[in-house]
């Protein structure tokens, strides 16, 4: 079976949420220094790179990352091209066909580039909130976008509040819309409002 890889790499000093943690990756015993073993350290944001948003990142008091449905994260799911340069719109999403339990994951123009390795982007094309009521009116329980955001406040509230799971920092630059079986696995982090993921694709029909 032929799986595509849509995590983004973890590396030192890549793109961050400007309040968030810079990211770091050093090496803390080393073999060339004499150590017995080579060890890494990291430092970073559980909300760095591809990863998935628990209740708890806009809800003080909600479920942990570790209550999250894997059933929602895995399974069919479809890649969506969105070509308006702004946002994911709620003209854009009413175009879709969508049964309940669906899992949607939109490509847009923040995928032209490795935006990982460049400086933060303050016009990312995100997910209106009127067309995440329409996402979770139509049933769906899994959203996907290829930057480190979903969208606004209001739009994760209207997504997680109804126990839709939402996975950022999707590296969607060498896919195809379509349909896919979709793969996320985020860390088992406790307590924590969101966790790093590796997340592949893998064609309906391979």
């Amino acid at each position: 079976m032929t799986y595509l890889d849509i995590t983004l790499p973890i590396r030192d000093g890549m793109t961050h949420w400007p309040d968030n943690l810079g990211v770091s990756v050093r090496r803390t015993l080393s073999q060339d220094r004499g150590d017995a073993a080579n060890v890494t350290e990291l430092h970073l944001s559980a909300h760095t790179g591809t990863h998935v948003d628990a209740p708890l990142h806009f809800t003080s008091g909600a479920p942990d990352v570790t209550t999250l449905s894997l059933s929602q994260l895995l399974g069919p799911a479809l890649v969506v091209a969105i070509t308006d340069p702004v946002s994911i719109s709620l003209a854009e999403v009413q175009k879709l066909t969508l049964a309940p339990g669906a899992r949607v994951l939109f490509k847009t123009r923040n995928s032209d580039s490795d935006w990982s390795q460049e400086p933060f982007k303050t016009d990312f094309v995100a997910l209106d909130a009127d067309a995440a009521r329409h996402l979770r009116e139509a049933g769906v329980v899994c959203v996907g976008v290829d930057y480190l955001s979903v969208g606004r406040a209001n739009t994760h509230h209207t997504l997680l509040d109804a126990g839709i799971c939402v996975i950022e920092g999707l590296a969607l630059g060498a896919v195809a819309p379509g349909e896919y079986e979709l793969l996320c696995l985020p860390l088992k982090i406790v307590g924590s409002d969101g966790a790093p993921a590796r997340v592949l694709l893998r064609g309906i029909r391979d």
